[in-house]
């Protein structure tokens, strides 16, 4: 493992997900080295083609954010969309920390996406922030089955109680049960396992199909590299719909939520 520090002369860019207006990535790279991530196909350099084995720090990102959110249009900030903004070097850097701070004083609002329970030591500033933040914890199987893909990722038991902790706290919570992957997340048992955990800690549920990436599919294990295609994705929304019903958990298919966004007013720039 190798980590660098870097500057940059940007902190937010626009986000070409329709759910976001920014995208804020405090690393480039991520050491939680998921094998099916498609991040590892759009990140350059040396982060990108040894996934999980170098990181890039943007050691002034929080002196180049504090200009740019007293000059951009507040709107809403995903931190991170092809990161994990609490990986393990967080913890010493504490970039995501300073950046919620930073946006939710000039009136952005924070959406937060990872596989880490470090995101509990800024449980004083989710409370804090309660009103321009959420928080989204990423689980994709329960059980020590998930590590064959996430090999560095937390455990699922911890992010698990980590989103039931913030739950409590009344900081708003979703899982994110993505991708789902043929032949390794897809069985009804494995998706009821996560959905139950989304319905006890009254957390919506996220859900989003396998899209291949080259250099990502290419990792994969052979028995995962069946093709997702558009039967088997109906099937499986269909699996993942009935257990939400039956356990009255609040479920949202990505796809859904981006058709639904595709009418909404130009982003800010």
């Amino acid at each position: 493992m190798k980590i660098y520090e870097i500057r940059v002369r940007r902190a937010l860019t626009p986000s070409g997900l329709p759910e976001y207006h920014y995208a804020l990535n405090p690393y480039v790279g991520c050491l939680h080295g998921c094998l099916y991530c498609y991040a590892q196909d759009y990140t350059r350099g040396p982060p990108g083609a040894a996934w999980g084995q170098i990181l890039y720090v943007k050691a002034n990102l929080l002196e180049v954010l504090r200009r740019e959110a007293a000059q951009l249009k507040p709107g809403v900030v995903g931190l991170s969309t092809v990161t994990d903004p609490y990986q393990p070097p967080e913890a010493k850097y504490r970039l995501a920390r300073g950046s919620i701070e930073i946006l939710a004083e000039a009136g952005f609002h924070i959406s937060v996406q990872t596989k880490s329970p470090l995101v509990l030591r800024d449980l004083d500033l989710l409370r804090r922030y309660r009103e321009s933040v959420d928080v989204g914890i990423t689980i994709t199987a329960m059980g020590d089955k998930a590590l064959e893909l996430e090999p560095a990722a937390p455990h699922p038991t911890a992010r698990a109680r980590a989103a039931a902790r913030l739950a409590e706290e009344g900081v708003k919570v979703w899982i994110y049960l993505g991708p789902v992957v043929p032949g390794y997340n897809d069985s009804r048992q494995d998706i009821a396992e996560v959905v139950k955990l989304a319905a006890s800690i009254g957390a919506e549920l996220i859900y989003d199909r396998y899209r291949p990436k080259p250099r990502a599919h290419a990792r994969l294990p052979p028995a995962y590299r069946q093709e997702a295609g558009r039967q088997w994705w109906t099937q499986v929304k269909k699996t993942i719909e009935e257990l939400c019903r039956e356990a009255g958990a609040r479920c949202l298919d990505v796809e859904e939520e981006w058709r639904a966004r595709r009418d909404l007013p130009q982003k800010p720039g």
